[in-house]
């Protein structure tokens, strides 16, 4: 299935947070040298790095724009950093490294020695594993409370609680841009009459509602 066009029908229905003025203003081609075009608050520059390349992996350039050129993963970074609990921001901040580690980054293999295609097996690995397998890494998960439980766990639960977060923090943020929002969803700013037994292909031809 082409991600994009999935991206424009599924709505915000899995638990998401509904935006705010606050996390409104923090949103504002894969080659073997990844140049930064913003400066990370709460990652290292090698882990904002490889946030951008897996951003891009997730919700790739099309006929759209990309959540890379949406500056999605600098959102990431801010919302983590300024609007996420301390103890998330911290475990997010660990998880990452978890994650540099399986890339196998190290002095002899930096960033930009690491190809597309392992940043894509990485992602195929833990996002499409199965769902038992995916719901044993979120019941181990489920027991880390602060940093200091990441021993805990798996590194194979922690890799996948990474990926799985930033999955999840890209959709929305890639929803709530502007140019998503009101040029690709569905936008009503001034909503008119309560259509309630409509389907949802004759009321938006088939997109999901950007507000």
């Amino acid at each position: 299935m082409n991600r994009r066009e999935a991206l424009k029908n599924i709505g915000l229905s899995a638990g998401y947070i509904a935006a705010t003025p606050t996390l409104l203003s923090i949103l504002q081609s894969c080659t073997s040298e990844i140049k930064l075009t913003w400066i990370p608050k709460l990652l290292s520059e090698d882990e904002a790095k490889v946030l951008d390349q897996i951003v891009d992996l997730i919700i790739p350039e099309t006929d759209i724009p990309g959540a890379k050129s949406l500056n999605v993963p600098m959102f990431i970074d801010s919302y983590m950093n300024a609007v996420a609990k301390e103890k998330d921001a911290q475990i997010f901040k660990k998880t990452a490294d978890y994650v540099m580690k399986a890339l196998g980054v190290n002095e002899d293999k930096p960033v930009k020695k690491i190809k597309i295609e392992e940043y894509d097996a990485l992602l195929t690995k833990y996002l499409r594993s199965s769902k038992e397998q995916q719901e044993a890494y979120q019941k181990e998960m489920s027991q880390v409370k602060n940093p200091d439980d990441l021993s805990n766990a798996s590194k194979e639960a922690i890799i996948f609680n990474y990926l799985s977060a930033v999955r999840w923090l890209s959709i929305w943020g890639f929803k709530t841009t502007e140019e998503i929002g009101e040029n690709v969803l569905a936008y009503a700013p001034v909503p008119g009459e309560q259509i309630g037994c409509d389907s949802l292909e004759k009321l938006t031809k088939g997109k999901a509602w950007s507000l």
